[in-house]
């Protein structure tokens, strides 16, 4: 079920919301939410079920076992089965196509068969695979304790609103919440809610939506075999990608965390103005913030973090940062995006970039910011686009000099320029006002007065209707 349905918006948030208010003082309202999450997770296949049934109840099994025990071999040992069995499932679904198509041929050469798996990817699986996995290896460092009831657990594993995208919840933050009396929310916390599902609809359906109808339109020409791609293009692709992935992956974090909100669930934030961001370090704190805390506090540091060498240091950030991007798929690119982020942390380690813009002054931060921008869009290329396309991309870009000192010979650039304009300018005025106050735009919202919160409100409806795509479309990381 997609957050930006008519069914889920409508339908199924309405009725979850309503049975959790008459369920909430009674012992059915966290089997109530577990079977809703359960429903609106396997509602277009059910056997999704199956490998997330077989994360959670192994995790819950060896989490009890773990913090039962006393022998520090054996409780190490069944942690790490629960990372291999965890690591071993989402490799086989994930990556088990991609590995063993590539080297069938070679095998084959040698006269070895190796059957190719094709088997469908389970939505979320990355997701709640981190996220059972990390309630194992809490237990194991002491620093929770498990739950009991099998039926609390399942129900922090299977929450709807972060099941399928995140944000990667941990155990320790999520299942108090769940598993004790909460309170109805407030009027105010309501309307909050309320007005945050539909601005995360408005980056969804006005602005993701809009920018992926423009870089599908592009990634088709440089797909057409013998046909060159028009000078500027390139960039486009890659301005209009870096748009669209995040408001689309921001929609969905911001529709996640707002439909908790309706349950008196607080799930944390996930983004925070990322493209303002004048440097790497500063950036992972604020894009997909639930992940890199993640690989920072289950990789990075158990890997030695900053500690020893500084040469140790740097393989260290390399190695979170390709593990990182192979996270996000199978498949080459994603390393290799992986691998440029973490030259560019390295990078912004060795170079002293910001005294060297420190003779600007107040500028410098808005060209520190543009700056990295540029180098996030040049990630974004490898991210979104086949390897093919690749020399394609870069050789248009490498043709904007042409084209901005003579626009009119290309019409198609000026029109995806003032396309993609349009659809940008909201998106930085609402990111503007979060980050003058160091979030976003919700920490913003709360003190605008009543007229000027109906008028935002009003605009983003009016935005939805009139400029939203009607086609629906699924969220990006639905694939991850």
């Amino acid at each position: 079920m997609q957050f930006n349905s008519v069914a889920y918006i409508f339908g199924f948030l309405p009725f979850v919301v309503a049975g959790w208010a008459l369920l909430r003082r009674t012992r059915y309202a966290n089997p109530f939410i577990a079977c809703v999450s359960l429903y609106f997770y396997g509602s277009s296949r059910v056997w999704y079920l199956a490998p997330l049934f077989f994360t959670a109840l192994l995790d819950y099994y060896i989490g009890q076992k773990v913090y039962e025990s006393k022998d520090p071999l054996r409780r190490r040992n069944l942690t790490a089965f629960s990372v291999v069995a965890n690591l071993g499932l989402l490799s086989y679904f994930k990556y088990g196509h991609w590995l063993t198509a590539k080297f069938a041929p070679a095998l084959a050469g040698v006269g070895l068969a190796l059957p190719v798996i094709s088997v469908g990817l389970p939505p979320a699986i990355s997701f709640y695979t981190f996220q059972s996995m990390s309630y194992t290896i809490d237990i194991y460092r002491r620093e929770f304790k498990p739950y009991r009831s099998v039926i609390d657990y399942l129900s922090f594993v299977t929450f709807f609103p972060h099941l399928v995208a995140g944000p990667i919840m941990r155990a320790r933050d999520l299942l108090p919440q769940l598993a004790r009396g909460r309170s109805l929310p407030s009027a105010e916390q309501v309307s909050m809610a309320l007005f945050m599902i539909l601005f995360g609809l408005f980056q969804k359906i006005v602005v993701a939506d809009n920018m992926a109808a423009v870089v599908d339109e592009i990634s088709a020409d440089l797909s057409k075999p013998g046909i060159p791609v028009a000078p500027g293009l390139g960039l486009i692709f890659a301005y209009a990608f870096a748009i669209q992935i995040y408001c689309d992956f921001a929609a969905y974090s911001t529709i996640a965390r707002w439909s908790a909100k309706l349950l008196n669930v607080e799930l944390m934030r996930n983004f925070a103005t990322p493209y303002f961001s004048t440097g790497p370090s500063e950036f992972w704190q604020r894009w997909h913030i639930s992940l890199s805390t993640w690989l920072r506090d289950y990789l990075y540091i158990p890997l030695g973090g900053n500690r020893g060498s500084t040469a140790r240091s740097y393989r260290n950030l390399m190695l979170t940062m390709v593990i990182g991007g192979l996270w996000h798929g199978a498949g080459i690119l994603f390393i290799v995006w992986g691998f440029w982020h973490g030259c560019l942390l390295v990078a912004y380690r060795l170079v002293p970039i910001d005294r060297a813009l420190a003779r600007f002054g107040a500028l410098e931060k808005v060209i520190a910011a543009a700056l990295f921008f540029q180098l996030v869009c040049v990630g974004w290329i490898f991210f979104r686009a086949a390897p093919a396309q690749i020399p394609a991309i870069f050789h248009s870009i490498a043709a904007v000099p042409p084209v901005l000192l003579a626009p009119a010979e290309n019409k198609q650039f000026l029109g995806y320029v003032w396309l993609m304009s349009l659809m940008w300018a909201p998106m930085l005025v609402f990111d503007y006002f979060g980050w003058r106050r160091g979030g976003e735009f919700p920490d913003v919202f709360p003190s605008f007065n009543t007229a000027l919160k109906v008028l935002v409100s009003l605009l983003l409806i009016y935005a939805i209707v009139f400029f939203g795509r009607r086609q629906a479309s699924e969220f990006i990381y639905f694939a991850f």
